[in-house]
């Protein structure tokens, strides 16, 4: 029994190891350089989005493998989820007017993106809420509300990708 123990605390722990330090600092940049007209560095915002998303979809990851196991980890589920929401929260400012397909051709950003940019900003919301919603379900020990919320955030991610992104070929 005590050797299950270590197995799944030493589990944990690497889950959690994962989560909070696969990846350094991912503060926005600073989209004011286009208000002063210098030059923004699209290829490291870019470069710096794409990063974000990865990081949120291995956060996804081991949340699900975490609410998947045997006997549920819900300290990893909600510390992933915390992951999820913070990175959801970076989203919009990593879209700053000048790093859209026309700059940026390696994005798979939509133009859609800066059209209509308050729609693009409530998707990134639903995806923060729904990692909340998800926190709050691990943080309860609740499964069942768990398994909805990564219901929730993976119908979240799926709208926008289908509005805001290009699609896979």
């Amino acid at each position: 029994m005590a050797s299950k123990f270590i197995l799944t605390t030493t589990i944990a722990a690497a889950a959690l190891a994962a989560v909070a330090g696969c990846k350094g600092p991912q503060a926005a940049p600073d989209s004011t350089a286009t208000a002063t007209n210098s030059p923004i560095d699209v290829s490291t915002i870019v470069k710096t989005r794409k990063a974000n998303f990865k990081d949120i979809a291995k956060s996804n990851k081991v949340a699900k493998v975490a609410l998947e196991a045997s006997t549920p980890d819900f300290p990893t589920a909600s510390a992933a989820a915390q992951a999820i929401q913070t990175d959801a929260g970076k989203i919009v400012g990593l879209f700053p007017d000048g790093t859209g397909p026309a700059e940026a051709p390696k994005t798979e950003a939509l133009p859609i993106i800066w059209q209509k940019n308050a729609e693009f900003k409530a998707a990134a919301d639903k995806l923060i809420a729904a990692a909340g919603t998800l926190k709050t379900a691990a943080d309860a020990k609740d499964l069942a509300a768990a398994n909805t919320a990564m219901a929730g955030i993976g119908a979240a991610c799926k709208g926008c990708h289908e509005t805001f992104r290009k699609k896979d070929k």
